[in-house]
C-alpha cells in the first residue's frame, strides 16, 4: 500500500479539523488581524448582539474622526447632558431706581419632560461708586424663569473711576417637569443707588444645559 503523500492542502485540512474539534476556531478568529479580513467582510448586522462590548476596544479605536455626522446625538446617550440654548444680552444703563428689565436674545426654548436644566451665565460692566454711601456700586441681576426667580448675582467695584467688572451669574436647577414645556428667561437688574452716573452693563451671556 502506497504512502498518502504528505501535501500543503493536506496539511490544511487537517489543522482546520484539528481547530475545528478542540475548539480553537475561536482562537485562530481571535488572532486574525483585520489586514487579513476583505472590505466590508464584517458589518453591523452580522454581529451578535453584546459581541462589541468596551472591553474588546483597543484604547483609540473610536475616535471622533470614524463616527459619522449625527452618530451620536444626545437622544441615543444613556444619560443625555447638552445645551438647548445660550441667551445674550448687551448694553444698558446701571439704574438708581426700582429694577429695570434687562433685554435679552435667545432667551426661549423647551424643557423635555423629565429634564433638569441649570443655568450658568456670566456678566461684565463698566462701572464706577460715586463716592457717596456704601463704599461700593453694586449691579444686581436677578434671573427668573417663566416669572420665577432662580437665580442671580452682581458686579460691584469700589473705585471712583470707571472700570470693567465682570462676575458669574446662576441659578438653581429646575424641577423636571411632566411635560414638554416651553420656557422664558428674563432678568431684571437693579442697584444699590451708588454707582456713578454713565455706569453700564456691557454684556452678558448663558448657557442653559440639559440633564436627562
Amino acid at each position: 500500500m502506497r504512502s498518502r503523500r504528505l501535501t500543503y492542502s493536506n496539511i490544511v485540512s487537517s489543522l482546520a479539523l484539528f481547530l475545528a474539534l478542540t475548539g480553537g476556531v475561536v482562537y485562530a478568529a481571535e488572532k486574525l488581524g483585520t489586514k487579513s479580513l476583505k472590505r466590508h467582510a464584517v458589518v453591523a448586522q452580522k454581529l451578535a448582539p453584546g459581541a462589541v462590548k468596551e472591553g474588546k476596544l483597543l484604547e483609540g479605536a473610536v475616535s471622533t474622526a470614524k463616527l459619522r455626522d449625527e452618530a451620536v446625538t444626545p437622544d441615543k446617550q444613556a444619560f443625555p447632558v447638552f445645551y438647548v440654548a445660550e441667551p445674550t444680552g448687551g448694553s444698558a444703563p446701571v439704574s438708581a431706581g426700582p429694577p429695570q428689565p434687562y433685554p435679552l436674545d435667545g432667551a426661549t426654548w423647551q424643557q423635555p419632560p423629565g429634564a433638569v436644566q441649570v443655568v450658568f451665565g456670566e456678566a461684565t460692566g463698566t462701572i464706577a461708586y460715586d463716592g457717596d454711601g456704601s463704599g461700593q456700586c453694586q449691579v444686581f441681576f436677578d434671573i427668573r424663569l417663566n416669572g420665577q426667580q432662580v437665580g442671580g448675582g452682581q458686579i460691584s467695584t469700589g473705585s471712583t473711576t470707571q472700570e470693567e467688572a465682570t462676575a458669574s451669574l446662576g441659578a438653581q436647577p429646575t424641577v423636571d417637569p411632566e411635560t414638554l414645556t416651553d420656557v422664558e428667561m428674563t432678568i431684571q437688574v437693579g442697584s444699590n443707588g451708588d454707582c456713578e452716573d454713565g455706569s453700564t452693563i456691557d454684556s452678558s451671556r448663558f448657557k442653559i444645559l440639559n440633564f436627562g
